[in-house]
């Protein structure tokens, strides 16, 4: 039997507009997802796309990185 390595996580939470909370309701039942799911994933692609170009979301040492600091 394989043991299945888990990596540490961290509890986040917001609040959001109630609109907003019924978009993610109807979302919800397009999938099989759960609000956790589905916020993970909304985190994940947002740290992936980095659309604000934050300097945290680049991983160490990448062009991207380098190129952010050096036009500060």
């Amino acid at each position: 039997m394989t043991s299945v390595e888990t990596r540490p996580t961290k509890a986040v939470a917001t609040r959001i507009d109630v609109s907003e909370a019924a978009q993610l309701e109807d979302a919800l039942e397009e999938t099989d997802w759960t609000k956790s799911d589905f916020v993970r994933r909304a985190i994940q692609y947002y740290i992936e796309q980095n659309p604000d170009d934050l300097r945290a979301f680049y991983a160490e040492g990448s062009l991207e990185q380098f190129v952010t600091e050096l036009v500060e």
